[in-house]
């Protein structure tokens, strides 16, 4: 039954898939030195419709929001094309980029200021600024709020708990990239900052190769999500870095970067 619900979101996701940006298409923008030299390039290409919401007057908050928001416009979209049984399991992503926040919050850090500016985030703000955890609740985070607590541990089983009944391959192979999301989590933080991008770079290909082997696989979808995560994050360090980099030519730059680093 799986393998026939699974054959619609295959082809439409694989579809998203072929339409990611290739290495080649990072070489072509990675010459471009400046921010709007960096946009106008991306807008010819795979990147485009990542970057048309930015400008050269986006700054870093601009960046955070949005890239947050390109992520979950994604995950809606690829929510939709899952089999029902498997949306709310799909759903649950929506909460993974927001875990170092959460832990960064948790250890009594200062919600930052690009908060402001993600409408999913507001939404769960209360009138102080502060996380509402009656907000949370609501979202069906609660497991999310307990103190001292591994939050990718957390959110993992969770996800495990919305997994609907499924054949014994379909349970390894999930559980199998569970592990392998886990380890990349786990190892990446204890490498030096040389190595990650040779971390992220191993892990895309670990993940593209899955995509291809496990035709009609309730892992497609989440496989195709984690692919497009890793994309995200690559272009928000291109975009950052650019703007950085603006800063550091401009004779205010020390106030300016100091402001975003609030």
């Amino acid at each position: 039954m799986y393998d026939l619900d699974f054959a619609y979101a295959q082809a439409r996701i694989q579809a998203r898939f072929a339409a990611l940006p290739r290495e080649t298409d990072w070489q072509r923008v990675a010459v471009s030195r400046t921010l709007a030299a960096f946009l106008e390039d991306a807008r010819t290409g795979s990147l485009r419709d990542w970057v048309k919401g930015f400008s050269v007057q986006s700054d870093v908050h601009d960046l955070e929001a949005g890239i947050g928001s390109l992520y979950r416009e994604t995950l809606k979209s690829v929510t939709a094309l899952a089999p029902v049984p498997w949306r709310e399991a799909v759903s649950w992503l929506r909460w993974l980029p927001l875990l170092p926040l959460l832990a960064h919050l948790q250890a009594g850090g200062m919600m930052p200021k690009w908060a402001n500016g993600d409408p999913f985030l507001r939404s769960l703000l209360d009138d102080e600024g502060a996380l509402s955890r009656q907000r949370l609740e609501g979202e069906g985070a609660q497991c999310l709020l307990q103190p001292g607590q591994d939050l990718p541990v957390a959110w993992v089983e969770e996800w495990r708990r919305r997994w609907p009944p499924c054949s014994l391959a379909a349970s390894r192979a999930l559980t199998a990239l569970r592990d392998l999301l886990l380890d990349h989590v786990q190892g990446f933080s204890k490498v030096p900052a040389e190595s990650a991008w040779r971390l992220r770079r191993e892990l895309r290909e670990r993940l593209r190769l899955r995509f291809h082997q496990q035709l009609l696989q309730p892992t497609i979808p989440f496989i195709y999500l984690a692919l497009t995560a890793l994309d995200l994050e690559r272009l928000r360090a291109a975009l950052v870095t650019r703007i950085l980099f603006s800063l550091q030519d401009d004779p205010m730059s020390s106030e300016t970067a100091g402001r975003f680093a609030a």
